[in-house]
This record gives C-alpha cells, sequence and structure tokens, in this order.
C-alpha cells in the first residue's frame, strides 16, 4: 500500500503541491518518520552523519 508523503513537511511550511508529494510504502513512511521525525534536511544530515554513516564520510545538505 502507498501513502503521500510530504517531502518538506507541513508543520515546516510545506505544501499539498504535487511537486511536495512522494507517494511511498506505507512501512518506508512509518520508518523514516521513527527516524527523522518531522526534521528538516539539514537535521536528517545531522541524524545520519552522527548515526549511520561511514565516520570518514559526511552527508552535506546544499540548497539549490
Amino acid at each position: 500500500m502507498r501513502n503521500k508523503h510530504h517531502r518538506k513537511c507541513k508543520s515546516n511550511g510545506g505544501t499539498n503541491s504535487k511537486e511536495n508529494i512522494s507517494m511511498v510504502k506505507m512501512t518506508e513512511h512509518r520508518a523514516f518518520h521513527f527516524l527523522f521525525r518531522n526534521c528538516n534536511a539539514y537535521g536528517i544530515a545531522e541524524i545520519l552523519n552522527k548515526t549511520w554513516i561511514d565516520p570518514d564520510y559526511e552527508i552535506i545538505v546544499r540548497k539549490k
């Protein structure tokens, strides 16, 4: 089953526009919010770098 995921959370100013919605599996959607809550891209990168990424590497976020 697919579920709507807001790429930019509504709580952070995201909209219901087509560009801001991804259709994802329900289990993946739950896992994302379990791991990252409603963090923005910077918060997600911080969590990944602290916990999941090889310490020889770093995920860097930059605005388009």
